[in-house]
C-alpha cells in the first residue's frame, strides 16, 4: 500500500463551508468514480492554518498511482481536474509519498504501519 498526504489550499473566493461541501462532493462524485480502488481521507483543519485542509489517500500499489497520476493527462483526467480546481489550489496544494509511518500507544508501544523497507 501507498499513502500520499496533500496539503490542500482552497480557491481564495470560496468560504470554508462552501469549498468543504465542495471537496466532500468531488470526492465522492469524481474519485469514487474514477479512483474507486483508493480510499480518502478528508481532515479540515482550524481557521487560520497555512491549510485549510490534508488529504490522505491510500493506494494498492505504486503501480496505481503512477497509472493516476498518467491518466490525468486523459480527457477524462482533465475533467476532473478541471472540476478539482473549482474549489481547490490544486497549484499550490503539495503532495507528498508517506515513506515511514507508525501508531504509537501506551497499549502497544510502537507499531509500524509502513516501514521503510517495504515502501513502495
Amino acid at each position: 500500500m501507498i499513502t500520499t498526504i496533500t496539503f490542500v489550499r482552497k480557491q481564495k473566493a470560496l468560504d470554508r463551508e462552501t469549498f468543504y461541501e465542495r471537496w466532500c462532493a468531488h470526492t465522492r462524485d469524481w474519485d469514487l468514480r474514477d479512483h474507486p480502488y483508493i480510499s480518502n481521507r478528508l481532515i479540515m483543519l482550524e481557521e487560520g492554518a497555512e491549510f485549510v485542509g490534508i488529504t490522505e489517500n491510500h493506494w494498492p500499489n505504486q503501480e496505481a498511482l503512477t497509472e493516476a497520476i498518467a491518466w490525468y493527462e486523459t480527457e477524462a483526467g482533465q475533467a476532473h481536474w478541471t472540476d478539482l480546481e473549482g474549489f481547490m489550489d490544486a497549484a499550490n496544494s503539495p503532495t507528498s509519498v508517506v515513506t515511514h509511518e507508525v501508531d504509537v500507544s501506551a497499549n502497544k508501544g510502537v507499531e509500524w504501519i509502513v516501514r521503510p523497507e517495504s515502501a513502495e
